[in-house]
């Protein structure tokens, strides 16, 4: 008897479930700034520093009922950044353009009226290392004797040792580099019913990554994580009845 009303109360919530479950897809853009936490302790006059990048996706979602929903957002993300030296050491940098293929997916949690909405979202996510490009300033150690320069009253390492410039594709070391990201995802917004089919939002979203960007390859290694705030617009498109 008591399996049987169970059974019973079972099927009537996935009965109501399935009669407002509804599909939408959609297309989103933003921008974000990402910043790379790590320890520069060991390196004096160094700084991390953030850098703004964009993202663009296709975000799917799964309406359960009229306050829950699982959603996945398929995108295109830069997750940049920039260590500079200063003082003695200024002039000398590298910018690290780094884009990734990444895949959140989260629990949606829908409150407010019939058009005018708030949500959150709450998930993890993975993501790919596709491509990495750098450009910098470093120093010339070894420069022709000719470029030596010849006053004595120096303002920086530039001037003894003459930096030279770079920008270039890099190129991935399978023994350093690793390039599989997961990580943790929390957002929130607000969305609009434009019309029955359309619906239009705004969000900021935070990504949390949970793995080194490398491999454990040498003793005191510094493990250096992407940390990631993005601003986003976008449309949903309703599917179905």
């Amino acid at each position: 008897m008591k399996k049987s009303c169970l059974l019973f109360v079972l099927c009537i919530i996935a009965g109501t479930l399935t009669s407002r479950a509804q599909w939408s897809v959609g297309l989103e853009a933003g921008y974000n700034k990402n910043y790379l936490f790590t320890n520069s302790g060991f390196r004096a006059f160094t700084e991390y520093k953030p850098v703004e990048g964009f993202n663009i996706g296709i975000p799917v979602k799964y309406t359960l009922n009229n306050w829950l929903g699982i959603q996945a957002d398929p995108q295109f993300i830069c997750k940049s950044n920039r260590v500079e030296r200063s003082d003695f050491f200024a002039g000398v940098y590298q910018k690290n353009t780094n884009s990734y293929i990444q895949l959140p997916l989260m629990a949606h949690f829908t409150f407010g009226g019939q058009k005018l909405k708030g949500f959150f979202n709450v998930g993890g996510y993975a993501a790919y290392w596709t491509a990495s490009h750098i450009k910098g300033t470093q120093l010339n150690i070894f420069p022709p004797p000719n470029d030596l320069p010849g006053n004595s009253q120096y303002k920086g390492i530039m001037d003894i040792f003459p930096g030279y410039s770079y920008d270039q594709k890099y190129d991935f070391d399978s023994r350093k580099d690793r390039r599989i990201e997961l990580g943790v995802l929390a957002g929130a917004g607000v969305s609009y019913q434009l019309k029955p089919r359309y619906e239009l939002f705004a969000e900021g979203r935070y990504y949390r990554a949970l793995t080194d960007q490398q491999k454990n390859y040498m003793l005191n290694q510094i493990p250096r994580y992407n940390d990631t705030f993005v601003i986003q617009l976008g449309c949903m498109y309703h599917l179905g009845k």
